[in-house]
């Protein structure tokens, strides 16, 4: 009997994590639509997008605030981007990191494309 109700309270916490980390991607997708992003990647606990006229990153977490777990750079304030392994590097002092090749190659041709436009 003990061991049901140790299952039934694991089973309620579970479910209640999964629908709050539900409605935080919720949250991020929508705020990613707003902006009109494209190229929206996950790597590394953040989502990162590529925007009409910024590059956006929002990290995911337990409680999401789009105000302040957002970093934002300006296409226009772009002046140099280095690749290299898994990191992109804007301007020398700002890294987006990814935990593949892939994702960060994608990310990283989309990105010089959004530039020279």
């Amino acid at each position: 009997m003990i061991f049901l109700v140790l299952v039934a309270i694991v089973a309620i916490i579970v479910i209640t994590l999964n629908m709050i980390d539900n409605s935080n991607l919720e949250k991020i997708e929508n705020h990613f639509k707003d902006k009109n992003c494209k190229n929206i990647v996950y790597s590394k606990g953040s989502y990162k997008g590529i925007c009409n006229d910024q590059v956006m990153e929002i990290d995911n977490g337990f409680e999401v605030n789009l105000k302040d777990d957002k970093k934002v750079i300006k296409l226009k304030d772009i002046k140099k981007i280095d690749d290299r392994a898994l990191t992109i590097i804007i301007n020398d002092d700002y890294e987006i990191e990814f935990k593949d090749k892939k994702n960060k190659e994608l990310f990283y041709k989309n990105l010089k494309e959004k530039l020279n436009q």
